[in-house]
């Protein structure tokens, strides 16, 4: 059993996006898991990337953002999920006023290297 209290310590920010990560991958059994919560700022769009090996599953907690996977666009709201395969061309754009947060599970995610190969600079 893991336990993780909620906090505000921890974020990595990123060029486009920050993250906190709730369960690494060393808090999970089985190899290649992560929990993380992934906030995109006000008015940001995510650079186009996908994953050779990893699967994502989304869990939208709060805001309203468009998802784009694979060439067609969604727009996600509290509640909605998603699952983008290994291969899956994606990224979120917050086109609001307001940060957008989503629970992202990672799913053989390699502990080693970075799985994420970046469509746009």
């Amino acid at each position: 059993m893991k336990y993780q209290p909620q906090t505000s310590e921890g974020e990595i920010v990123k060029k486009d996006y920050s993250k906190r990560i709730i369960f690494p991958l060393s808090d999970f059994a089985q190899k290649g898991h992560l929990l993380q919560i992934v906030t995109i700022p006000p008015q940001t769009k995510q650079r186009m990337h996908s994953h050779q090996i990893q699967t994502e599953v989304y869990y939208i907690l709060e805001g309203e953002t468009v998802i784009a996977i694979n060439g067609t666009d969604y727009v996600a709201k509290p509640g909605d999920a998603f699952i983008t395969e290994p291969g899956d061309v994606h990224n979120l754009w917050n086109k609001t006023e307001t940060d957008f947060k989503l629970l992202v599970f990672k799913i053989d995610m390699p502990e080693n290297s970075d799985d994420t190969h970046w469509h746009e600079a």
